[in-house]
């Protein structure tokens, strides 16, 4: 073990001794506050792009207990809370294999919005996923030294974890914590590789009110309808290679829409994009979109997939066969993520990225109907 990781190591024994002899009384109801320590243990990008070193940093965790206030999907879903996670990394050790250059990268500070799901309680001892979505800064881009990897310094974060949990008392708990930390910027500038985190990381999680007894709720009306008409439209663009400039899309979707329950329904439907500028052999680097890539005005696809949703908050996965796409490159296959929100009942907000393998196309922001 390097002097580095013995130091964080005796650092995070003794945060966890000082707050656990500091508490009086984990709650199941109550909100809590959580730092977590992390250390990478891999980095990694797309294309071949091997990485080296280890970041160091954390994150500060606001838990909003569901349980004080149960809705009907929370209470269907089984989440415990809705968190606000604040990540750090510094990320000033890790370097390309193939060119090491210190401080490439630059540190990244995150904003995410995430879900605690328990998914396992044997003796005291908790086992929860927990997912998370937001944006991330990065320190340094392709703009401010040319780093090949990271095409802008504004990106999306996603997290995937899990986390081992022990109560030490009835307010303090500590927790184990394994998790992968990507991030990118969807194709708004290229290069665009992303980068991959995954962190171990030791935590204490502090109730920061009482516990208030929850009682079996009686939940309104479901207030949805279990078969609907979507009619989307948005507008994005993918960054041109190593430039500021950007190559505009819009994009349209017309599907059919079955909700399962309170969070869970299922959709298919028909993907049409529109390019604005199509590739021109003469104008290579100005008009080559990599797998996006398009000798006509239009593509067309459908495409299946599952809506998760919170309330008024859905998130969007689906995965498409092309049905008419004069492609550049071979190219049969997309999928699709997103976010929406119901604004009412017939009227929405949305961000959709369109997916070819692990290569974003672009994101697109605009609305969606329903009927």
């Amino acid at each position: 073990m390097s002097a580095h990781s013995f130091t964080f190591v005796k650092f995070i024994i003794l945060f966890v001794f000082i707050i656990a002899t500091s508490s009086v009384c984990a709650q199941r109801s109550a909100h809590s506050l959580e730092l977590n320590l992390q250390r990478s243990i891999d980095n990694f990008s797309a294309n071949k792009n091997f990485l080296q070193g280890t970041a160091y940093g954390g994150e500060l965790i606001y838990h909003f207990n569901v349980n004080r206030n149960p809705r009907k999907w929370s209470n269907d879903l089984g989440i415990k809370s809705i968190d606000i996670i604040f990540n750090y990394k510094r990320m000033a050790n890790i370097t390309r294999v193939a060119d090491p250059q210190k401080g490439e990268f630059g540190d990244t500070f995150s904003l995410l919005g995430g879900l605690t799901f328990p998914i396992l309680d044997v003796n005291k001892v908790e086992l929860a996923f927990t997912p998370g979505l937001g944006i991330l800064y990065a320190g340094e881009s392709w703009f401010s030294n040319q780093n090949p990897i990271v095409g802008s310094k504004l990106n999306l974060g996603l997290k995937a974890g899990l986390k081992a949990s022990v109560p030490l008392n009835e307010k303090t708990a500590v927790s184990a914590n394994l998790d992968v930390l990507h991030y990118s910027n969807g194709g708004t500038r290229v290069p665009n590789n992303g980068l991959n985190t995954v962190s171990i990381g030791l935590s204490v999680t502090r109730a920061l009110n009482d516990n208030v007894e929850v009682k079996a709720s009686t939940f309104e009306n479901e207030n949805y309808k279990k078969h609907s008409i979507e009619l989307g439209i948005n507008v994005g663009r993918r960054g041109v290679y190593q430039s500021r400039g950007g190559l505009y899309k819009t994009g349209l979707y017309g599907g059919y829409n079955y909700r399962l329950n309170s969070y869970l329904a299922l959709g298919a439907g028909v993907d049409a994009i529109y390019y604005f500028t199509i590739y021109d052999p003469n104008r290579d680097l100005e008009t080559f979109q990599s797998k996006a890539s398009s000798l006509g005005r239009w593509r067309v696809g459908a495409a299946i997939g599952p809506d998760l949703w919170m309330g008024k908050l859905g998130v969007m996965a689906k995965y498409g066969y092309y049905i008419h796409y004069d492609s550049l490159l071979p190219v049969k296959t997309y999928w699709t993520a997103g976010v929406r929100y119901k604004l009412n009942n017939w009227l929405g907000l949305q961000a959709k990225g369109y997916i070819h393998q692990t290569e974003a196309d672009y994101v697109g922001f605009g609305l969606i109907f329903t009927k």
